[in-house]
């Protein structure tokens, strides 16, 4: 992208953890992945915050059946020859998405296996104001 003199570059998506009662379980299922796994992701969300549109986002869909009633999407990565999933919904201001839980996923089968029931429960906390966000920073460096 060739930016003009003057000119603002496009606003850049920002990613927030889902937080409740203090616990953070993004940070915590992160801080459990190995270390290739934590690049993977971080490269995910560095390269995902500069696509403007979510429907162009790598391996971006929402999710069908109870977790469509909270607009719950997915993120995907392939790390330690595992598909993880990164589950979020959109947050409330502009360019914003909540990350909601992290799990991986083989064929029709998540892991930890309640992983959709939670997600729709901590989306639904997050839309009746039981639940906080923290934003994530995501390293350029890495």
């Amino acid at each position: 992208m060739i930016l003009f003199p003057g000119a603002n570059p496009p606003a850049l998506w920002r990613f927030f953890d889902y937080v409740e009662a203090q616990q953070n379980p993004i940070q915590e299922w992160y801080q459990k992945l190995s270390f290739e796994g934590k690049i993977s992701f971080n490269t995910v969300l560095k390269n995902t915050r500069k696509v403007a549109l979510p429907i162009k986002w790598a391996g971006f869909k929402y999710l069908k059946g109870k977790p469509a009633e909270e607009k719950i999407w997915q993120l995907d990565f392939i790390s330690d020859k595992r598909q993880y999933r990164v589950l979020g919904v959109f947050g409330q201001g502009r360019k914003s998405a909540v990350l909601i839980l992290g799990c991986y996923h083989k064929g029709d089968v998540y892991t930890p296996p309640n992983a959709l029931e939670t997600a729709r429960k901590r989306a639904k906390a997050l839309r009746e104001g039981k639940a906080e966000t923290r934003e994530r920073t995501i390293s350029d460096d890495i």
